[in-house]
C-alpha cells in the first residue's frame, strides 16, 4: 500500500471564523486519522466517518452531500499516485469546499 502514515492536508474557509481551518488526514490501512483542533488522531474509514463530518458539523462548515465520495475516491488514488498528486486532490475538494461556504447565505438574527 503507498501513502501509509503520510499526512495530507484540508484547508476549508470557515465562515463562522473568518479564515480557513486546517484538517489534518494521515492515510492508514483502513482510512484515516484525522487531527483537528480537539481531535487528535481520530480515526476515521477511508470515507471520513464518522469524524470529518461531525468535525465540519462542529465549526458550521457546508460540505457536500457527497463527501464521502470525494474522500473515498481520494484514498483510493492515493495506493497509485504520489503524494503530491494526493495533496492536489485534497486541495481542489478544499477550495471547492471553501467556495461554497464563502457564498453561502447567513440567516441568523444578527445579521437580518
Amino acid at each position: 500500500m503507498q501513502n501509509i502514515g503520510e499526512k495530507f492536508r484540508l484547508s476549508v474557509y470557515s465562515q463562522r471564523w473568518g479564515h480557513n481551518d486546517t484538517y489534518k488526514l494521515t492515510k492508514t490501512e483502513e482510512g484515516w486519522l484525522l487531527t483537528f483542533n480537539k481531535a487528535t488522531d481520530a480515526p476515521c474509514d477511508r470515507f471520513g466517518h464518522p469524524t470529518l463530518e461531525k468535525a465540519f458539523t462542529g465549526e458550521s462548515i457546508s460540505y457536500p452531500n457527497d463527501l464521502e465520495y470525494f474522500i473515498s475516491e481520494i484514498w483510493d488514488a492515493s495506493q497509485t499516485k504520489s503524494k503530491e498528486e494526493v495533496q492536489g486532490y485534497f486541495d481542489q475538494l478544499g477550495e471547492w469546499m471553501s467556495t461554497t461556504e464563502k457564498t453561502k447565505p447567513n440567516f441568523s438574527p444578527l445579521h437580518l
